[in-house]
């Protein structure tokens, strides 16, 4: 029993994550965000998502980082990082999942987006035609 314990507690600790995915088929630009921690008896945090560190082995030892308001701070950031002017169709849900029955929780806080690139601004190759056609 004592075996079983120590690889769950060792694997939460390398199981709270926080993850920023960007993704672009069909001509649109989307991000999925994920922040994963677990809880021992639904309410003490074991281990959770590094929001400094998103997409590395990182997570945070006994604090609570699997919040709404993480994943916001994460889209904003993964907006910046694509020169996106907004974004818009914002989803958020959250998932549990409980390993012997309610001892240890896993909580994740999912986050969609598309992201809305600025218009691109004409490009002039000194062509007479193309000068004709952007007066």
């Amino acid at each position: 029993m004592r075996r079983a314990f120590l690889c769950i507690l060792a694997s939460a600790a390398l199981s709270g994550c926080a993850t920023v995915v960007f993704s672009d088929e069909g001509g649109r630009q989307m991000v999925d965000i994920v922040n994963t921690g677990w809880y021992f008896l639904n309410f003490v945090p074991m281990a959770s998502g590094n929001p400094d560190a998103p997409n590395e082995c990182s997570c945070r030892i006994f604090r609570q980082t699997t919040t709404l308001e993480n994943n916001v701070r994460l889209l904003e950031r993964a907006i910046a990082e694509k020169g996106a002017a907004s974004a818009k169709s914002i989803s958020s849900y959250w998932t549990d999942e409980s390993v012997f029955f309610i001892l240890f929780k896993r909580h994740s806080c999912h986050t969609s987006a598309e992201l809305v690139m600025p218009p691109e601004a004409p490009q002039d190759d000194g062509n007479p035609i193309c000068e004709l056609q952007n007066q």
